[in-house]
């Protein structure tokens, strides 16, 4: 019988959610996912709660998984960069899209937003989504300031009219659209790049040391893998280099699952980030790259050593997730124009054996070095999947 010891660091994406929150979806859909895999899952105390030098709350859970001739242990440590995102979206609105603007002025003039056109160009039009919102404001706006002025032929009365169609226009896209999350975004990017708020450094910098430090206080027996979705990839990046430093003799695994390392990394002024990417890239560690067409937010068909032009370096195994084919019709249909909710499927359970499955693959039997040997999780079973109400039933328990 097989015993697997993992320690998992968790990295989230751009999300203003808590430690606890992280915890409760990371449970709730590695419960939903594990009869698909024919696994049993139960968690091994509570919760724990603290916080890393620097204010970041930190999470630790254990999840004990079996299967025939089969168990495995895995201890994560969550991360709760939210407590870092939070800084931007406590700000002023005006402030928020302002700054915004700046960002993505920065990311044309730099030339970035041409790197990203040139390694993915379903990203550029990712950038370009809160432009045409701003655009589609403006020409609303000023059509019912022109509409009010014809109808009274008073100049103020079309700029109030004008200005609170602005107004209103900007809530529902706030509201409906994630427009302030978006440029909340690209502010945070433009910043880590540029190295623009040293007090947001400082947190991230604590969150590094800090998963450094209990790496390197893992067992020599036990499996180590940093995982990170969408923006939590620049993390993990400066998490294994740290990691690296202290001991290149360890065989680290790194997955990362829409990720948005290349935002930064191509940008000029991100010569910190590069130079982690490389130190990996050169290491011993094992990098999963899971991407998906589907999903609008991640740099699919890239290659991280490839558009980084690092030479003498491992690529990525480069995983490609078709979500429709791990997912019913009728939950495919629910989330597929909800390009948000598309983006974070890949930390979400499954219905349906492929072979990616975030919760699979850390929970799982399968050691980190044979997924990445095999190019994804193996999809053989007797019973592909489970039935929506067999599934619907584990997660409640």
């Amino acid at each position: 019988m097989s015993v697997i010891n993992r320690l998992v660091v968790l990295l989230p994406g751009f999300e203003h959610m808590p430690v606890e929150a992280h915890h409760r979806r990371f449970l709730r859909e590695a419960t939903k996912t594990a009869p698909v895999y024919d696994m049993s899952l139960q968690e091994d105390g509570a919760l724990k709660v603290s916080s890393a030098e620097g204010g970041v709350g930190v999470g630790e859970f254990t999840l004990v998984t079996a299967g025939a001739n089969w168990s495995a242990r895995t201890d994560f440590v969550l991360y709760g960069l939210g407590d870092i995102n939070h800084f931007y979206a406590a700000r002023n609105p005006a402030v928020r899209i302002l700054s915004g603007i700046v960002a993505l002025v920065d990311f044309i003039v730099s030339g970035t937003f041409f790197r990203f056109l040139s390694t993915s160009w379903r990203y550029a039009l990712f950038f370009l989504y809160p432009l045409v919102i701003m655009g589609a404001v403006a020409v609303l706006s000023i059509g019912a300031g022109r509409l009010a002025l014809a109808m009274t032929q008073q100049a103020a009365v079309a700029v109030a009219v004008g200005l609170g169609a602005a107004l209103a226009l900007l809530a529902v896209a706030a509201r409906k659209m994630h427009f302030l999350l978006i440029m909340d975004d690209w502010t945070f990017a433009r910043d880590m790049a540029r190295d623009n708020r040293p007090d947001i450094t400082a947190k991230l910098h604590h969150v590094i040391s800090d998963a450094a430090a209990r790496i390197s206080q893992a067992a020599p027996a036990t499996e180590v893998v940093v995982a990170a979705h969408s923006m939590g990839a620049i993390c993990a990046l400066h998490i294994l280099d740290a990691a690296l430093q202290q001991n290149d003799s360890r065989r680290y695994g790194l997955l990362t699952v829409g990720s948005s390392l290349l935002k930064l990394a191509l940008h000029p002024a991100a010569k910190a980030l590069r130079a982690s990417v490389e130190a990996v890239a050169r290491s011993r560690a094992i990098w999963i790259d899971a991407q998906s067409l589907t999903d609008p937010m991640n740099f699919y068909k890239s290659n991280p050593v490839r558009d980084l032009n690092i030479a003498d370096a491992e690529s990525p195994v480069l995983v490609k997730v078709r979500f429709r084919s791990q997912l019913c019709d009728e939950t495919y249909r629910s989330i597929r124009r909800n390009f948000f909710r598309v983006h974070r499927q890949f930390v979400y359970g499954v219905e349906k054996r492929s072979a990616y499955s975030w919760h699979a693959i850390l929970c799982g039997p399968e050691t980190f070095a044979d997924v990445a040997a095999r190019g994804g999780l193996p999809c053989e079973c007797a019973a592909q999947s489970a039935s929506p109400m067999k599934i619907a039933e584990t997660a409640t328990i």
